[in-house]
């Protein structure tokens, strides 16, 4: 290259954060520009911009799902070993992704071997919930809990105390968490919730579901107010079902599979519930039909509602193995692919998204990065 076209291209470090954003928003999808992030700290702090985050959601969609977070039943109360967990990754045609997939640490070893414990009754970290790319983790037991928030591609975390206004009682024994996060800022928040005679059923992020006696309750969170209201969900006990905000059906919605149906609930202007809309699986999908056929495949258990799409597992009590869906809910279109297993897995599921969500930075860590961002290093 001759001096005079070298001089034509500038070095990296010459290019203005808002030229180098703007570079950034045309990347093909999130799993891309967390690579550009970790060349250097000036790029990971403009690639960690929220406004930045938002404008690259806007442009190239919701993040893109990486695969299934896989889990046995749930332990007994007083269990020492947590549920095994199995992930199975979405098939892609982005090497970045499929990378991606293959980075997480879904059984947490990098967190484990970094915060080993010992001499509690739980003899190792348990998995309570999931949002926005991040693991909700417990160790321990009742006043002797800790918590962890952890992001499986990136291997950080950050510490918790538990709050110690939870009572232990014989009524009060367990406590219930969940994990509400904000991928374009990267914070999160955890909320725990004691519940007297009922069982946490749910992954969803804004909401969890109560069951006592053969009434079904939804226990709902405003995540804006912070306030729960109860309400009872309008099918039978024990069917499987999910909540979800969608703004498009008037907020507060309910997805419930009665058999291979599924139904859409919305509030009526009496504050009841109606079926807005639902479909058959079978009859709309007859790839389902054939596996109902010769696979005997036939119940279908709602994971989680998400962008307009609805999660979900297609799975019989014969056989351990099982097919994974993801509906397009407005487009009517299906992808399917399977759960090639050998063991049973029917504890809490949940898809698992690739995001692009720094871990919070101490006020002496950001401003680090601001006086050392006119620095980059890329390696060849």
């Amino acid at each position: 290259m001759t001096k005079r076209a070298a001089a034509a291209f500038p070095p990296v470090a010459s290019v203005g954060d808002d030229l180098l954003g703007d570079i950034f928003l045309r990347l093909p999808d999130t799993a891309v520009l967390a690579l550009a992030a970790l060349a250097c700290k000036r790029w990971r702090r403009v690639a960690s911009d929220p406004a930045l985050l938002r404008r690259f959601h806007s442009l190239h969609g919701p993040p893109p799902l990486l695969g299934f977070v896989m889990s046995g039943p749930p332990p007994r109360l007083f269990s020492v070993e947590g549920p095994d967990r199995r992930f199975i990754p979405a098939p892609s045609h982005s090497p970045h992704l499929n990378a991606a997939a293959a980075a997480v640490d879904i059984h947490f070893e990098d967190f484990v071997a970094k915060n080993p414990r010992s001499g509690s009754v739980i003899d190792e970290w348990l998995l309570r919930g999931y949002d926005g790319g991040r693991l909700l983790l417990s160790y321990g037991f009742i006043e002797y809990e800790e918590l962890a928030v952890y992001d499986p591609i990136g291997r950080t975390a950050d510490l918790l105390r538990r709050p110690d206004i939870m009572r232990f009682d014989f009524e009060f024994l367990a406590v219930h968490y969940a994990l509400l996060a904000d991928e374009p800022d990267a914070s999160f928040r955890v909320v725990g919730a004691q519940i007297w005679n009922g069982i946490w059923q749910s992954n969803t992020r804004l909401q969890r579901y109560v069951y006592s006696g053969e009434v079904e309750q939804c226990l709902v969170l405003d995540t804006t107010t912070m306030e729960w209201t109860l309400i009872q969900v309008p099918f039978p006990a024990k069917e499987s079902y999910c909540v979800a905000d969608m703004a498009e059906h008037g907020g507060l919605c309910l997805l419930a599979s009665k058999e291979q149906v599924v139904q859409l609930w919305v509030r009526d202007s009496n504050g009841g519930w109606v079926i807005k809309k639902q479909v058959s699986l079978l009859k709309q999908f007859g790839s389902l039909k054939k596996l109902r056929h010769d696979e005997w495949m036939k119940r279908v258990r709602i994971l989680a509602v998400r962008d307009g799409h609805v999660h979900m597992e297609f799975w019989s009590i014969r056989k351990p193995n099982s097919y994974l869906l993801v509906l397009n809910w407005d487009a009517m279109k299906l992808s399917v692919f399977a759960n090639d297993t050998t063991d049973k897995y029917r504890g809490p599921a949940f898809p698992f998204f690739m995001t692009w969500a720094p871990p919070l930075l101490s006020p002496a860590e950001q401003q680090g990065l601001r006086l050392q961002g006119n620095t980059c290093y890329v390696s060849k």
